[in-house]
């Protein structure tokens, strides 16, 4: 048998060609070992990669909303003095209109003073 793979040109041709599909199919078995073995870390990499990039993107919501927050209740104070600040200013009103009656009669009683701190929503309204 080894006469015929050395002897003639179609044993040669035949010896070359196993030979070839030989290398061929070790090479395709090295291939997939290397490539398993090569996807396996790669995989490990894109998964730690895409929670690093969620943990970044989810810290950057929390401190957008941190700070959304914070303005806020810095919008909320400024709001709450400015409404103190006009309802000091409509009671200075009410005390200046009923301190200089001009026709001898209070033009605010306390029944409307009764009535603003109920459209206030405060709780305790009282004469």
């Amino acid at each position: 048998m080894i006469a015929f793979f050395t002897g003639t040109l179609i044993g040669r041709a035949l010896a070359v060609l196993l030979a070839l599909l030989a290398a061929f199919g070790v090479f395709r078995v090295w291939l997939s070992h290397h490539d398993a073995t090569l996807l396996g870390g790669y995989v490990l990499r894109v998964e730690k990669t895409a929670a690093e990039a969620r943990a970044t993107e989810l810290e950057r919501q929390r401190n957008a909303a941190t700070q959304a927050l914070e303005e806020y209740r810095k919008r909320a104070v400024a709001d709450a003095l400015t409404q103190q600040e006009l309802e000091a200013q409509l009671e200075e009103a009410i005390r200046n209109d009923n301190a200089n009656p001009d026709d001898g009669d209070y033009r605010w009683s306390d029944l409307d003073r009764i009535w603003l701190c109920k459209q206030r929503g405060e709780a305790h309204c009282s004469r």
